[in-house]
């Protein structure tokens, strides 16, 4: 049993990591690139876009803030063996493990996307749809997975939470004097999901000869699929009669709306060489609708007493009540807030615009807490139309050595962007999927985080001022050179 769970694990481990965003710090201080407007509405590409369903942009992270292969491995006798080998103490498996676990995920698809340039202004809109999911878990699940035994587990505080939304985006950026952008962007957002379930109680107790447990919590949330007036009428309503599928209801539950807006501004200086730069992003809110909100409790019993080898039989049972719904009388519409973002960045360019180093302080408020990170990057620029960059993220728990990478490639027509925040280059031979005929996977060995970001997009319109100031600006570093 213990294989099995430290395989799941581990496969766990090649998929999950500790990132608080589905956007590319690597791409900050990339000039043609058209995904750092959603980090700072400030900095505009060098052209107009188009950005089409399914292949102009795809984000994804998922994150903890603990699980990597890194820390369900022991070296013992020269050998690496799994946290739960019985050469390993619950000590030192436990000491890796925080008091509570998180794990999260964030995933962003563009739908659509336009931007393009009237004179000096520059002009984007489209629609994003977005997925976040947390959980979090107390470390004694993992003391019960290692240590299991005669005692008592408290597994309580569990919390899962996630939300999805549309929005819709107009957003513009333009000039003040020769040195300052200002961008703003206001969002119109769209609820489709959103959920929230907490375990006040989840214990364990194991005995010499039962095993017996307690589970306790309650939910609520909201879907454009729920109507709980379906539901009316029926003494002990199931969680299927609240759903409805029918297409004119689903229309008529898309009701759950809000407001978020990105705010920035960026700072050129000696002739362009430093630029400073700051923003602030999803700021808002979604207020969902009484006609979509259901609730209820998640209550229940289990036990094990053992196997009867005389009859073959396994007496172990359960009680579980998930249908426990409790529809208030007259439910009252609430409001979540967004995740949103501080971002603030430091450029120095140098050798023409051909490099420019770059650091970007990155802050995401959730819940009731933050996260910070600092990106530092180097970019490579050798033409006007492609543009390198590696970049190093510090603080949360990020290791030395693990590195982000990317790469924009925006000549006329084309504008094709790859960038992953955390690169471990070291690997560890880990569990297949027989399934699909893979023997072996190659795992990070130390990284906690994932993070990738990739889209396709179509370019038009350099506009003439952009063209002019390059050409003016390529002229007096060429003589700055001489000097």
């Amino acid at each position: 049993m213990k294989k099995i769970l430290c395989s799941i694990l581990a496969v766990a481990a090649l998929f999950i990591s500790e990132s608080v965003m589905a956007q590319s710090r690597t791409s900050y201080h990339m000039e043609g690139s058209y995904f750092r407007n959603e980090l700072n509405p400030a900095l505009a590409p060098t052209r107009g876009y188009l950005a089409l369903p399914g292949i102009s942009g795809i984000g994804l992270n998922m994150g903890t803030n603990w699980l990597s292969v890194d820390n369900l491995i022991f070296e013992r006798n020269g050998q690496l063996v799994s946290a739960l080998h019985g050469s390993v103490t619950a000590d030192d498996f436990l000491s890796r493990i925080p008091e509570t676990t998180s794990m999260n995920l964030r995933e962003n698809l563009n739908i659509l996307g336009v931007g393009f340039y009237a004179g000096k202004m520059y002009w984007t809109f489209g629609i994003n749809q977005h997925l976040n999911a947390d959980f979090n878990l107390s470390k004694d699940f993992f003391r019960a997975i290692k240590t299991l035994g005669n005692g008592v587990y408290d597994m309580g505080n569990a919390q899962l939470s996630a939300l999805a939304y549309l929005d819709a985006y107009l957003g513009t950026s333009f000039r003040i004097g020769d040195h300052v952008n200002v961008g703003i962007k206001a969002k119109f957002l769209m609820g489709a999901l959103h959920a929230n379930a907490s375990f006040s109680q989840l214990s364990l107790n194991v005995g010499e000869d039962k095993v017996d447990g307690v589970l306790h919590g309650d939910w609520y949330g909201s879907a454009v699929m729920m109507d709980n007036s379906a539901a009316q009428g029926i003494a002990e309503p199931t969680f299927a009669d609240f759903m409805n599928f029918d297409p004119a209801a689903l229309l008529q539950n898309a009701r759950n709306f809000g407001a978020a807006v990105d705010v920035g501004t960026e700072i050129r200086l000696f002739n362009n060489h430093l630029k400073i730069s700051a923003a602030v992003t999803d700021l808002g809110f979604i207020k969902w609708q009484p006609q979509t909100y259901i609730n209820g409790e998640i209550d229940g019993n289990f036990y094990f007493n053992g196997f009867n080898f005389a009859t073959g039989e396994v007496d172990t049972g359960a009680e579980f009540v998930t249908d426990n719904l409790v529809m208030p009388s007259n439910p009252t519409a609430y409001k979540t807030r967004l995740n949103f973002n501080v971002n603030a960045g430091v450029e120095y360019n140098f050798l023409r615009n051909h490099f420019a180093i770059g650091v970007l302080s990155h802050t995401e408020f959730y819940n009731s807490t933050c996260l910070t990170e600092l990106t530092a990057s180097l970019n490579i620029r050798p033409t006007n139309w492609i543009t390198l960059t590696a970049s190093q993220t510090f603080f949360n728990n990020n290791r030395p050595g693990i590195f982000g990478a990317a790469i924009n490639f925006h000549p006329r027509v084309l504008n094709i962007y790859v960038a992953a925040d955390f690169i471990d280059p070291n690997f560890v031979l880990g569990p297949g999927i027989p399934a699909l005929g893979i023997e072996n996977l190659l795992i990070s060995r130390y990284a906690k985080t994932i993070n990738l970001y990739a889209g396709v997009g179509f370019n038009f319109g350099r506009p003439k001022f952009i063209r002019q100031e390059a050409k003016a600006l390529k002229a007096q570093r060429k003589t700055e050179s001489k000097m």
